[in-house]
């Protein structure tokens, strides 16, 4: 801050005269005041205009700023754009003539000295630059060479059974197609790391062109090692196929010398197309690439004729009947490929028949790769899940070695639980499945779009929608300033797919993810079932709530904008679905407050039968006689409810014993029940009650109430479990003389239990309410 700024002239000017000595009354003085008045009225009159100016700089720059970022989008935008239709952009003329006269001259100037001199001065220059990578290139073709000459021995002992000779046969498939896959990459990667290290360090123009030409020979490599690898001898397709494929070593050999030439064509084609000279690029690299794509088409020819084509017994085995009917479609597909792009190169769209050619080969390497490690994948996802489960039979073994798993009996989970291992197993398949599919199909559009740029007008805008966000900003002053901007974002065909997918792999895992934890976890430890079920019922709707709410994003679906919406279903429930209502909060009360556990005999109003699932808005009893009858939830707040607990296909056992009052009673109820607990014909559920039945002056009596299965003998198994009561509580030191009789034991008629007229003391029961 300025501190003499002419806001206030008159004291201002008295301080200066002050600070100065000035006696205020002298002629002198009154001069020099006159003076400093108007020089800080001047200073006043520039500084507004500087404040002014500054202001002005500061709107200035904040409209550059906004002019800035709105040329940026607006590049972004038609940078998209072109790269969107660069690809069906002509990238020289049509074939003419022309190009058959340079034919020659491109040829002599492409094998010219001085370009090999040149790019032997520039590797010369890279090496001493830096010849740390130079030396790391040798050691990774060193490394390669040798993994390569290493797995492909292994590859072949497993094939000639010289190794994994006891292991079984799903084992030695699985090495196989990985040891394909790494042998068939080997090659490959050689290319690719001598491009790696010709385009970086010290460069030339001429170094960067041979490197491009060197990663399109690696990528021309892998489609040929990968389907050469899996037809040789002891190899993939030999030992695991099962197929009989007449003249298997004549396409390898085939392979072998036309791969040798496609590589070689790739590298000299790109390598060309890359030049400036218009006679190398119109000339030698279009006719190179028409001469590949002959190639290509006549090798698909031979490999994929409907009638004696090489991969006819493929199609006939993998394909199915009605794929092979139809083969000669997949024919046509076969030769039409490299024909069309022979038409698009002759009418000048090179750039557009090798970005083509490139995806094609991507495409064809992923699928005979996936196809080499999809029988793997599914040998280790059946072993993790045995393993996961401890469905895994134990090896077996006879005088000629290991039995195979298909052949034994094992130790297999069985029952209920195998069931539902054997459901769960299914599931979780199905949804990989699906999740690889979406995700190849997803990879497919990634690789694929950009060649077909009109394929984004069929994701047309179905809606928007209005989000009120915070935009931060800077002002005159410099500060930052928060403003709130509506912003409107187009909701397309796509977000709506998106949506929909969401609620289906929340639905599919509210179904699994549960259901797994349940199996794997909640089945293997001592957990209350009915807990287990609420637990499993609450992980469901949590599950699909959140994906409910992903998907409602993904679909613009916003509170404001659903508000009175939810408000008029709020009050379409109120009116006329109070049933439904009713049934809901039921349900809640039935999972939280658990007047009936899964598994017990329940009388709600006419009906009885066992608890066979709980669910918010009903509950299924099952009778004897294989019924299953759904109750409303709401009839659980609404009418009396009976739990037989002990009634039906139960015995209870009740018996009673006096003990001194040395103990408080709830420490000895505990102990009691622990020890009936421990009993191994006793039930868990219901579980073991020991309650206080009177206090006297020197002892105090105890009733336990155990519960065993049907087929028993009650007065038996009574008998042994007072004994052994006795005898518990007889070495505590707890155990009086006299001791009570013990309750009589009557079992309830099926006529009584079906009427709910029921009561003895033999079948507690519990009732509920309104």
């Amino acid at each position: 801050m300025v501190q003499y700024d002419g806001s206030n002239v008159s004291s201002q000017t008295d301080a200066i005269l002050a600070e100065a000595g000035f006696d205020p009354s002298s002629v002198q003085s009154v001069v020099v005041a006159s003076q400093l008045r108007s020089l800080l009225e001047q200073r006043q009159q520039w500084l507004n205009v500087l404040g002014q100016g500054y202001q002005d700089y500061q709107r200035k720059l904040g409209e550059l700023d906004s002019t800035t970022t709105e040329s940026v989008t607006l590049t972004n935008q038609y940078r998209k754009l072109i790269d969107r239709h660069v690809t069906w952009i002509r990238s020289g003329d049509p074939i003419s003539l022309d190009d058959v006269r340079n034919l020659g001259d491109g040829l002599a100037a492409l094998f010219d000295f001085r370009r090999s001199s040149e790019l032997g001065y520039t590797i010369k220059q890279k090496w001493q630059a830096n010849p740390v990578g130079g030396i790391g290139l040798l050691l990774w073709i060193v490394l390669i060479s040798l993994a390569r000459w290493r797995t492909k021995s292994w590859l072949i002992d497993i094939g000639s059974r010289k190794r994994m000779r006891d292991s079984t046969p799903d084992a030695r498939k699985l090495a196989t197609g990985v040891l394909t896959t790494l042998v068939a990459v080997a090659y490959p990667m050689l290319l690719y790391v001598v491009a790696r290290w010709l385009g970086s360090g010290v460069v030339s123009e001429l170094t960067l062109q041979t490197s491009s030409g060197v990663y399109g020979a690696s990528l021309v490599a892998m489609v040929v090692e990968v389907p050469r690898q899996l037809l040789r001898s002891y190899g993939y397709i030999d030992k695991y196929v099962g197929i009989e494929l007449p003249g298997r070593e004549r396409a390898t050999a085939y392979l072998i010398i036309i791969g040798f030439g496609l590589v070689l064509a790739a590298y000299v084609v790109t390598l060309t197309g890359l030049l400036d000279h218009g006679m190398w690029r119109d000339s030698v690299a279009r006719f190179g690439f028409i001469l590949a794509m002959l190639v290509v088409a006549w090798t698909a020819h031979l490999s994929l004729r409907p009638t004696g084509g090489f991969l006819e017994p493929f199609i006939a085995k993998f394909g199915g009947s009605v794929i092979h009917r139809v083969r000669f479609v997949i024919y046509i597909a076969g030769i039409g490929f490299p024909l069309s792009m022979i038409a698009l190169s002759s009418l000048g769209y090179g750039y557009t028949a090798n970005e083509f050619v490139q995806r094609a080969i991507i495409t064809l390497v992923s699928l005979m790769i996936a196809a080499t490690l999809w029988s793997g994948v599914k040998i280790v996802s059946a072993h993790l899940w045995q393993m996961l489960t401890g469905t895994a039979s134990p090896q077996q073994y006879d005088e000629y070695g290991r039995i195979p798993s298909g052949q034994t009996a094992g130790t297999q989970v069985t029952g209920v639980l195998g069931e539902h291992f054997l459901e769960l197993k299914h599931h979780l398949a199905f949804l990989c499945q699906c999740a690889l599919v979406i995700g190849a199909i997803v990879c497919f559009g990634w690789l694929w779009i950009d060649v077909f740029p009109n394929v984004r007008m069929g994701n047309p805008v179905v809606w928007t929608v209005q989000d009120t966000v915070n935009v931060s900003s800077l002002d005159a002053a410099g500060q930052t300033v928060t403003s709130s901007v509506v912003q409107t974002t187009p909701i397309t065909a796509m977000h709506l797919l998106l949506a929909a997918a969401t609620l289906f792999v929340a639905f599919q895992l509210a179904k699994l993810l549960p259901a797994l934890f349940d199996a794997l976890v909640l089945q293997r430890v001592s957990f209350d079932e009915g807990m287990e079920h609420f637990t499993l019922v609450l992980g469901r709707g949590l599950l699909f709530g959140v994906g409910a709410l992903l998907a409602s994003q993904w679909a613009g679906l916003r509170w404001h904008t659903i508000q009175w919406l939810a408000v008029g279903l709020a009050i379409g429930l109120g009116f006329g679905l109070q049933d439904m209502v009713r049934n809901l909060f039921g349900g809640l009360i039935v999972l939280f407050e658990k007047p009936a556990r899964l598994g017990d005999l329940i009388t709600v109003g006419r009906v009885t039968g066992r608890v066979a699932a709980q669910k918010f808005r009903t509950t299924v009893l099952s009778d004897d006689e294989g019924r299953e009858v759904i109750i409303p939830n709401k009839n659980f707040v609404s009418e009396d409810v009976v739990n037989w607990m002990g009634a039906g296909r139960l015995n209870v056992i009740p018996i009673e014993v006096a003990v001194n009052r040395d103990e408080r009673p709830a420490d000895i109820c505990r102990t009691l029940q622990e020890l009936v607990i421990d009993q191994p014909d006793v039930l868990l559920t219901p579980a073991p009650q020991a309650t206080l039945v009177c206090v006297g002056k020197t002892s105090q009596r105890i009733e336990v109430r155990a519960w065993i299965e049907e087929g028993q003998d009650p007065s038996r198994f009574r008998d042994s479990l007072l004994k052994i009561v006795k005898q518990f509580l007889r070495e505590k030191g707890l155990l009086v003389a006299n001791q009570p009789a013990q309750p009589a034991m009557r079992e309830a008629s099926e006529e009584e239990m079906l009427s709910g007229n029921y009561r003895s003391r033999t079948s507690r029961t519990r009732k509920r309410s309104a």
